[in-house]
């Protein structure tokens, strides 16, 4: 099928978030990693899509066969790569965020040439401010434009595009690998191919937001009080760093849908990292009105499949911890404060396998940002 396998795209956020107010170390409580036995609360419910469309019915089966070969693909909810709250804000707008695929997803960073990928990311009341931070550096230029305006790029050595459409208010985010073009092929020959698929999309989205009454989701303002949420001098107590840690800025590599439902939906994000350098020790991202996610009909999906089920010290909820001791990865665990979902993390960097006392850190950093957060 002349393909050959990429790491997919991975869209980053862009929030300068600094803290600005006093240092407030909550009070220490040992974290546990028992499974929960509190009663669950009601959570709240996943916010309703302001598009007349499900994922179902944006690309069928035959679509995806027609553009990667026939397979067995299917929507896929439980991919790390789906489970993050910058990525579910772009559900909480009330957009869309589909992704398809086969089973021959790389492992640890190895190539796989059968590697199959569709992720459509729809944000429903974009702005022309934040369009226009994101053609600053990926113009809109296409000829033959899908929708009112797009900007497509594809590449013949993976079989890989990625396109931003824009139609009407809608903000149409395509990335797909694996496209099954024969060798030798052209960027064009795999434009050729998936530009059926990109327009029917597009038609897709538009027609279901010309029929939407649903109303426009309000935006909510991200927190900037990080000194509150992830204190210093915690992080460096909890890490033993010899030196006070300070916060600093997250810097992204360009303006998405992800980052601009990210925006309106108030994600706020925290770091924390040795004065003068680019390392973190900590990093924290909260969605607001995001528990949802953890509702019975999201872990039933298994979007949380991978993740293993513990206790944050002052959480009703249970929480999930990624800490796969061993391997070459980092640690995060995510749970509900109220009606947030914060995720906080550790950064390892790849220089060395995590360890047990990795998971035992950002458990007991999670105990103090909770406090925090009451």
């Amino acid at each position: 099928m002349g393909k050959n396998s990429v790491v997919p795209i991975t869209v980053a956020l862009i929030l300068a978030l600094t803290g600005c107010a006093g240092p407030a170390t909550p009070a220490a409580s040992g974290p546990s990693t028992s499974p929960s036995t509190t009663p669950a609360a009601e959570l709240s419910s996943a916010p309703a899509s302001r598009f007349d469309v499900t994922c179902a019915d944006l690309v069928s089966i035959a679509e995806l066969e027609a553009l990667f070969g026939a397979n067995d693909y299917e929507p896929r909810l439980d991919w790390a790569p789906s489970v993050s709250p910058v990525k579910y804000a772009v559900q909480n707008t009330g957009g869309l965020s589909c992704t398809w695929g086969n089973d021959d997803v790389p492992v640890g960073g190895i190539p796989n040439p059968t590697y199959d990928e569709l992720t459509v990311q729809v944000l429903p009341d974009a702005t022309a401010a934040q369009i226009e931070l994101h053609v600053a550096d990926h113009p809109q230029g296409d000829a033959q434009p899908f929708g009112d305006s797009s900007g497509t790029i594809c590449f013949a050595h993976s079989g890989l595009c990625t396109s931003n459409i824009v139609v009407g208010e809608a903000w149409i985010e395509v990335f797909l690998e694996g496209a099954n073009v024969s060798d030798p092929a052209s960027d064009a020959d795999v434009l050729a191919l998936a530009a059926p698929v990109l327009r029917t999309i597009t038609k897709r989205v538009a027609t279901a937001a010309a029929s939407n009454t649903t109303p426009a989701v309000a935006a909510v303002a991200a927190r900037t009080d990080c000194e509150v949420i992830l204190p210093a001098a915690t992080v460096q107590s909890v890490f033993q760093a010899a030196e006070l840690p300070v916060h600093t800025t997250y810097h992204g590599g360009g303006w998405s849908v992800m980052t601009g439902a990210a925006t309106l939906a108030g994600v706020t994000r925290c770091i924390v990292g040795p004065a003068g350098s680019d390392a973190a020790l900590a990093n924290l991202e909260m969605l607001p009105h995001g528990a949802w996610a953890f509702d019975s009909a999201q872990v039933q999906s298994g979007v949380w499949a991978a993740h293993e089920p513990v206790d944050v010290a002052g959480v009703t909820e249970q929480a999930y911890l990624l800490c796969p001791v061993g391997t070459i990865s980092a640690c995060s665990v995510d749970f509900i404060v109220g009606d947030d979902w914060v995720r906080l993390g550790t950064f390892i960097n790849g220089q060395r396998p995590v360890e047990a006392t990795d998971r035992d850190q950002v458990l007991e950093l999670a105990g103090h940002v909770a406090a925090a957060l009451e």
